[in-house]
Formats: structure tokens, sequence, C-alpha cells
């Protein structure tokens, strides 16, 4: 007998929340350009958004459990096995490289974000390949996605890529619409 027949209903393989796949749920959301659902299934995993429901959470606020005890449990809403998953490193990704949209390429540096509409942007600072990129994308449309324009220390690139640099600090400016 597996999993499923040992453990009572609404834990772990029988009725449980697995978080691990979560944050390939957020990836898929970006790549279809659906940034405020993106950034609803992060926020509802997310450890720090349970500090007003620890006695229920029950598991560290600055660390992804395993699974959360599903509604046919008596204790829905309980994390278990903090510690013990790949959640926290997939959930880094989805954030950094796909929601803030940040992530590196061969060709360069990428800055396409897929963000919630009611952001009006935000700034980010990356290092990379030795340089430093000050980042700020602007939201002036309220959209999810979509690069308009990238400007790179003054210079229009035609592409979501900020160039490689080796050394130095380089002003980029995203603006979605």
């Amino acid at each position: 007998m597996g999993g499923i027949s040992t453990y009572p209903p609404g834990a772990k393989e029988n009725g449980g929340i697995f978080l691990h796949t979560n944050p390939w749920v957020m990836i898929a959301e970006t790549i279809l350009g659906r940034g405020d659902k993106a950034f609803q299934y992060y926020s509802q995993i997310n450890p720090a958004a349970k500090n007003t429901k620890l006695d229920e959470f029950e598991s560290e606020p600055y660390c992804y459990p395993q699974n959360i005890l599903g509604d046919e449990h008596k204790q829905f809403g309980m994390g278990r096995n903090a510690w013990l998953s790949g959640t926290s490193s997939w959930t880094y990704q989805a954030a950094t490289q796909f929601i803030i949209g940040v992530r590196a390429s061969f060709k360069g540096l990428i800055v396409n974000p897929c963000i919630p509409s009611a952001w009006a942007g935000f700034k980010v600072t990356r290092k990379f390949r030795g340089a430093t990129y000050e980042i700020e994308v602007k939201n002036p449309k309220h959209v999810c996605k979509g690069v308009a324009e990238m400007i790179v220390d003054g210079k229009k690139i035609d592409a979501d890529v900020a160039p490689i640099f080796t050394s130095g600090t380089h002003k980029v400016v995203v603006t979605l619409g």
C-alpha cells in the first residue's frame, strides 16, 4: 500500500496541498502573460503571508513547508514537513526570473517582467558577469506584461535583452505597455 492509503484524508498524498509544483504554475502564468494570477499564487504560498495565522499554519514564517493539510483534514491549513521541499528554490526562480523577469542568457540580461497590473513599476539591482545593472521598470498603462521600450545607458535597445558588460554600473529603464 502507498501513502494514499496510510495518511488520513487531507494529509500528504491523500488530499494535502503540495507546494513544490506551485512555482511551476506561477511560471506558466507569466509565460501566458497573466501577472495578476502569478502573483496571487506567489502570495498564497508565501510563508511570511501566514504570520497572522501562525496558530493555524504552525510552520516557520521563513520556510516553505512541503505541504499544507487540505480541507478534509481537521487541522486544515497547517504546514507540514518544513525544510523538506524544493519549493523555496523554485519559488525564488519564479519570483525573480519570471515575475520580476530578470534572467541571464547567453546574449545578455533579459528584462521581461510579468507583474500584477496594479504595480506602477519597481527597481532592482542585478550583478551579472562582473557588471552591476540598476534596473527600473515603469508600468504607466498598468499592464501585466509587454516590454514597449528598453533603454540602456541612455540608448534605446530593440529587444528585451540588455547587452553584456564586464564591469561598471549600467542603468536599464524598461517601460511596459
